[in-house]
């Protein structure tokens, strides 16, 4: 979904080493920050979900959720929903957790126990987290920088 976006030239060789890089240094830590913040966040809900009475269903949907939002967030951000291909799979990966999560019969099917509404706006606020996390620390890195 991301190649019908225009080139930004960020693949060139830098001065230092003549070497072409994927990503700079700068962008490799907004990666694992992000990645970090994102485990801890899925790490989190699970935790908080599974509770005293061990609920292992529906601390799964509760990660699951989590992890789908967050995903469907970050190709928005990056893709800033220019394609049709990430428009489709930005759609198509919260319309398939809603379904995968609260219809009774697919969410047995994937033992997962449909989610109450407060599991669903902190999932949300979670996936918003993320997001906004490495919509700031993009903004801050330059982008030719190492």
């Amino acid at each position: 979904m991301f190649q019908d976006l225009p080139e930004d030239h960020g693949l060139q060789a830098r001065r230092r080493t003549k070497t072409l890089r994927f990503f700079s240094v700068a962008e490799w830590l907004v990666i694992a920050a992000v990645g970090i913040v994102l485990a801890l966040l899925v790490t989190f809900s699970y935790v908080r979900s599974l509770g005293a009475g061990y609920d292992v269903e529906h601390a799964r949907a509760m990660a699951l959720v989590v992890l789908t939002l967050a995903s469907a967030g970050l190709t928005v951000q990056l893709s800033r929903m220019r394609t049709p291909a990430a428009r489709i799979m930005a759609v198509a990966t919260v319309t398939l957790s809603l379904l995968l999560v609260q219809v009774p019969v697919l969410s047995a099917f994937l033992h997962l126990k449909p989610l109450h509404l407060d599991d669903w706006l902190l999932a949300i606020a979670g996936g918003g987290l993320t997001v906004l996390l490495a919509t700031v620390l993009s903004v801050r890195i330059p982008r030719a920088a190492d």
